[in-house]
Parts: structure tokens; C-alpha cells; sequence
């Protein structure tokens, strides 16, 4: 389920930065713009910080001040002031990554009111030290033989969305076709849902 509702927000960002006239760059993707239906269908919401791109250019780049919410901001953004369609990339990584550890994108590692910790740091240390069980979210348990692919995919999916440079960030395109092969991984009767699903967008 959690992948699916992945799967749907991807979906909706690829619409808005691929199939909208002119292209869309959220800048603030975060779980809780991430809102969820009473059939569970993810919809991308909150578009109070949005920019519009040229319609030609898929290489856009625009120097901007940046704007967005602490720990799931693109740090090359951050540092740069520059505003690109990888920026959304950044904060979709994110998600992923609380979706698979259940913690939130800064959160503390104890009781004693320390300084938080950065998800991402802790999410890439542990994959890239093969520990990827070790951060799954205890609630939902250990995933099955053959779900375990489809989980690695939304892992590895996630550490490269984070890359500290852009261009080394999939497109959402890449994003959503990995999301799909990791849906089907862990569970064949959803490839049918997938090629069939809407893509959902809420504008405010």
C-alpha cells in the first residue's frame, strides 16, 4: 500500500512537470502535501509555492530564491539559489524514504531533545552499509521473499533521487517506472491496477 500511494504521487508530480502546459515545478513535495483518499489514492496538493516552467525547455534552470520545507529542501537549491525540475526529485526521495523507515524527514534519535537527524543521512549510511532491514519500519514488518525486490528498487530509487547534485537525479519518468516494477514485485495483482490507474492532481 505504501508503495502504491508512492506510485501515486509520482505519477501526479511526472503529470505536472511532463504533460502540464507549461511545465510545473511543485517546490515543496513532503509527505504531508501527499493527501490520501478514502480508497486510498494519493493526490498531490499545495501548490501555493509552485512555478511554471517554459514549455520547451526540459533543462530549465532559473536562479531563485529558495523556498520550500526544512529536510526535504534540495540541498544543490539551497546552495545554489538555482531552481530546476530536480528539485521536486529531492523531496520525492525523501517521502520514500519515510514511507520505507516510518520516521519523519528530521527527526530525533532520543528522548533527551537532541539536535535531529537528517533522513536522508541516515537512510543512505544504512543502505549503502547493506543494513536496508535494519531502518524498515518496524509496524509493517520485514517484507517477504518476494517482496523484497520491490522494496530494495524503492530504496535504491530513493538514495539516488537524493544525490546531492541534480544531474544525477532520475527523471520522474525513471521514478515511476521503478515504482511500478516494485509494485509489481510485491504483488502481481496489482499490475493490471497499475497500467489502468488516474493520475491525481488537487490544485488549491
Amino acid at each position: 500500500m505504501r508503495i502504491k500511494i508512492a506510485l501515486d504521487a509520482a505519477r501526479g508530480i511526472e503529470y505536472l512537470e511532463n504533460y502540464a502546459v507549461p511545465p510545473i515545478i511543485h517546490r515543496d513535495i513532503k509527505s504531508s502535501n501527499i493527501l490520501i483518499d478514502a480508497n486510498w489514492i494519493a493526490r498531490v496538493s499545495d501548490f501555493r509555492l509552485s512555478l511554471m516552467g517554459p514549455e520547451t525547455d526540459s533543462s530549465f534552470s532559473q536562479p531563485m530564491k529558495a523556498a520550500g520545507t526544512v529536510g526535504y529542501t534540495d540541498p544543490e537549491y539551497n546552495g545554489l539559489n538555482v531552481l530546476t525540475a530536480k528539485n521536486d526529485v529531492y523531496g520525492l526521495g525523501v517521502v520514500l524514504f519515510e514511507l520505507l523507515t516510518g520516521k519523519r524527514a528530521l527527526f530525533k534519535t532520543s528522548e533527551k531533545g537532541d539536535t535531529p537527524m537528517s533522513l536522508v543521512n541516515f537512510a543512505v549510511s544504512a543502505i549503502m552499509a547493506g543494513e536496508l532491514n535494519k531502518i524498515l519500519d518496524p509496524r509493517v514488518g520485514l517484507p517477504e521473499q518476494r517482496e523484497a525486490e520491490g522494496v530494495e528498487l524503492v530504496a535504491y530509487t530513493a538514495m539516488h533521487c537524493v544525490h546531492l547534485e541534480g544531474k544525477n537525479r532520475p527523471t520522474m519518468t525513471d521514478i515511476v517506472s521503478n515504482l511500478e516494477r516494485a509494485l509489481a514485485a510485491c504483488d502481481d495483482s496489482h499490475v493490471s491496477m497499475i497500467s489502468s490507474s488516474p493520475i491525481s492532481i488537487i490544485s488549491d
